[in-house]
């Protein structure tokens, strides 16, 4: 389903043409929509939306919320939400392209993990906070805030991300995303509940929330069958 033929299906439920909803210059359907996606995915992490992405790290860090780019020196960014694996990666031609193939995927740690940092030769150093780079035990990522670390690194040096992609916002061009292609009864029934504070209160179309509920189950178990591919429990 296109984004015109979605907003025509939500504006006919509230018995209203798409373009009485634009005010201003500002798409106000447009708008629901988007805040309805916003929301799933703050809801949700959706395993749709997880791909490989490659970030220039550099010694003092780098935002990994919005540095992310498609291919390694592109110029697509990409938003994301989350950071599962940061790893080390070779290139390989083909006919087709280009393929991005893993050699060593980097541990991850967490801000304060000063025992990875430590010397390997002398515990007496201990208290020593700032170590000459050769005494580092392990390389390895760690996040704080937006920006994301690498130990051991002297250069700004690229690295394959695997990660939870954000979507961007609708601006009403784009060709169908996984909402307006799995999901289209949910996101009807939640783009009409947030429409719903732009009518009056006899115009309010009512929906009703145990349904809501229901279908909004059904987005994230699909979604949970995704992330748990390969898993078979059926015992006949």
């Amino acid at each position: 389903m296109t984004i015109a033929d979605f907003k025509t299906r939500v504006a006919a439920i509230v018995n209203r043409d798409a373009s009485l909803f634009t005010v201003g210059g500002v798409d106000n359907l447009l708008q629901a929509m988007n805040d309805v996606r916003r929301a799933a995915q703050r809801d949700h992490t959706f395993q749709l939306l997880k791909k490989d992405v490659f970030l220039d790290v550099s010694p003092a860090g780098s935002n990994w919320q919005t540095g992310c780019k498609t291919t390694p020196g592109g110029a697509t960014g990409v938003t994301m939400k989350r950071v599962d694996g940061v790893w080390q990666y070779t290139t390989q031609a083909f006919s087709g392209g280009t393929q991005y193939l893993r050699t060593a995927r980097l541990d991850s740690g967490v801000l304060g993990d000063f025992k990875r940092n430590l010397p390997v030769y002398d515990t007496a150093q201990l208290i020593i906070t700032n170590q000459p780079q050769w005494w580092t035990r392990s390389m390895f990522w760690y996040t704080q805030g937006t920006n994301l670390f690498v130990t051991n690194i002297t250069v700004t040096t690229t690295y394959l991300v695997e990660g939870v992609t954000w979507l961007d916002d609708l601006t009403g061009a784009e060709s169908p995303d996984m909402f307006l292609t799995y999901f289209t009864d949910w996101f009807t029934y939640a783009t009409v509940a947030a429409l719903n504070m732009y009518l009056k209160d006899n115009e309010k179309f009512p929906i009703d929330m145990t349904v809501m509920q229901r279908l909004w189950d059904s987005v994230k178990q699909m979604d949970g069958e995704i992330a748990n591919a390969g898993d078979w429990t059926n015992l006949d």
